[in-house]
């Protein structure tokens, strides 16, 4: 006689089948992460074997630790392999000499539908410069920059780096914020940033590029807005849906091939949120695309205190983008000593060159200059700021063997 049904395993399947990673995404959200719970089998080793339990702690997170302590001039390659660039592609190399860096571009790691008109990845060059200044500074150099020394598109940049003056109280402690600044997409608190505090932000910063901040709540609301709708526009847009996709790393496993794109360690989830999204089924390109609407519209627009615009003359000057590149990275190292949080919000400008590149009618440029003040075609960077609820986690990072060469 065949044994009877189990009838709690129905339920319990059931159960299963409707806890997946997108509805505790979308929960956390809309603000909805109340009581979740996993009943599945198999947790424990998916949890740890996705990194639930020690994130941060292997080796594509080690940089941001032992990066400092490189011998010679490789702790600056380091500083630099740490610096904020567009959607971690990491699209650099390095050529490290007895007195000298020389900084390349990587032409495989690139991004040519999100960012289609390559701004951003230059930009992201002077972010990496930016941090290799601010350490070799802290470490008594002086360093000189040439900017495409050759003319070579791919050479970005010579660095000769001399002896020079012990470094200010100031430059060692903007030094140490290189391995303490992390992209904070979490939400912030309702506490205001103070103008000063804001102006002081860029102070010192390099030249060939300004920060205009706007702290008016209509104009951010109107800014939110266009950040909403060039986020739905952006998803909407396959091929640039399935490009992004292309660099998320959904699990452990895809971390430790890559080093490199975005996790769910970096999204800004709370804590018990994104242990569940860790122990869970891996979540689609369509899921992963609907929460980052959603995060746009209930957490990074609705908690922005301030929005930075970084403005230069031409945003296709190659120059100008180097030099806003350095600015918003020496702005982030700023806010990381103020113990404010930074996230890039370059939407806007994405959807805008996109369309031009397609022929498409410019949906946003005038709405932009409207609520920023900047017009379209000197607003290189953007990004919001606040006093952040949740500490921010680092991303992985490629090793020095990997990234530099030496003669």
């Amino acid at each position: 006689m065949a044994n009877p049904p189990d009838s709690s395993a129905a339920p319990r399947e059931a159960a299963h089948r409707r806890l997946t990673r997108r509805g505790v995404l979308k929960a956390s959200a809309v603000g909805g992460g109340a009581v979740l719970a996993a009943a599945a089998s198999g947790i424990a080793i998916r949890g740890a074997s996705n990194g639930a339990w020690d994130q941060g702690q292997t080796e594509p997170y080690l940089l941001w630790r032992d990066g400092p302590t490189a011998p010679g001039l490789l702790k600056l390659v380091a500083a630099g392999a740490l610096a904020a660039n567009p959607h971690n592609i990491q699209p650099w190399s390095f050529q490290v000499g007895a007195t000298s860096i020389d900084l390349y571009a990587d032409p495989s790691r690139a991004m040519p539908l999100g960012d289609q008109d390559g701004r951003e990845r230059i930009a992201g060059y002077g972010c990496a410069i930016e941090n290799i200044v601010v350490a070799a500074r802290s470490a008594a150099f002086d360093p000189h920059l040439v900017e495409w020394p050759d003319d070579d598109p791919a050479h970005v940049a010579h660095l000769d780096v001399d002896a020079g003056e012990p470094a200010s109280s100031a430059e060692s402690e903007r030094a140490r914020a290189i391995t303490a600044r992390h992209s904070n997409r979490g939400p912030y608190s309702a506490r205001a940033v103070d103008p000063m505090t804001l102006e002081t932000l860029a102070a010192q910063g390099p030249d060939g590029a300004e920060v205009v901040w706007v702290t008016d709540q209509a104009a951010m609301a109107e800014i939110g807005a266009l950040y909403v709708e060039a986020t739905q526009a952006s998803v909407d847009d396959l091929e640039v849906s399935v490009e992004a996709f292309s660099w998320f790393r959904n699990d452990r496993q895809d971390i430790e091939r890559h080093r490199d794109g975005l996790t769910l360690d970096c999204q800004g989830l709370d804590a018990f949120t994104l242990f569940m999204a860790k122990i869970l089924p891996a979540q689609s390109r369509e899921s992963g695309d609907a929460f980052w609407v959603r995060t746009t519209r209930v957490t990074h627009t609705a908690t922005a205190r301030a929005y930075g615009i970084i403005r230069v003359a031409d945003i296709r000057d190659r120059h100008a983008r180097l030099a806003g590149g350095r600015l918003v990275q020496h702005v982030h190292l700023a806010a990381t000593v103020q113990h404010l949080g930074m996230q890039h919000m370059n939407q806007v400008s994405e959807r805008i060159a996109r369309d031009a590149a397609r022929g498409q009618p410019d949906r946003f440029s005038r709405r932009w200059e409207s609520a920023t003040g900047v017009p379209a075609g000197q607003a290189l960077l953007a990004f919001r700021v606040g006093y952040p609820d949740r500490v921010a986690k680092p991303s992985p990072r490629r090793p020095l063997t990997e990234i530099a060469r030496e003669p």
